[in-house]
């Protein structure tokens, strides 16, 4: 099932590109819809948009996943993120921080999401917390619609001093 994406903008810009296509975009929400019940938010400060590549690169960005179904799935926060508005998919870094449906919070230098697969993932070192204590991994998964979170590699307890 192809996913529909929606584009809102304010403020559009040409952006100082070579083939004169690129826009230059403050204010930028990226709805990707699957099915009638899901949907990707994105919502950038400012953002690029390659559209020959249908690529954007967002600045100061929150991104949802948010299911009428069962709630929401997951929130984000980031630095910057590449998006890929074919697929919805995304890579997030720079200060990236989120929280799960069952209150999972993590904090990792990248992390990716693959909407088809609806998995949300990084191989880099993760700390998450949660009800049950602190961590830190060698990366984790995230399975969106699943609502399930697995650390991987080297996970150890963080204690608090």
């Amino acid at each position: 099932m192809r996913a529909a994406a929606v584009l809102a903008c304010a403020a559009v810009a040409p952006a100082a590109a070579d083939d004169g296509s690129d826009l230059r975009i403050r204010g930028m929400t990226f709805v990707g819809n699957q099915g009638a019940s899901a949907q990707l938010v994105l919502d950038s400060e400012r953002a690029i948009f390659h559209p020959g590549s249908d690529r954007a690169e967002l600045e100061k960005v929150r991104a949802v996943y948010r299911d009428e179904e069962k709630g929401e799935s997951f929130a984000m926060t980031c630095d910057r993120a590449e998006l890929d508005v074919e697929t919805n998919d995304f890579v997030a870094a720079g200060n990236v921080r989120g929280v799960t449906a069952d209150g999972q919070h993590y904090a990792a230098p990248v992390v990716r999401y693959r909407h088809a697969e609806g998995l949300l993932h990084s191989d880099e070192r993760v700390t998450m917390r949660d009800d049950t204590g602190s961590f830190e991994a060698d990366g984790f998964r995230y399975l969106v619609r699943e609502e399930r979170f697995k650390l991987l590699g080297n996970v150890r307890v963080v204690q608090k001093p």
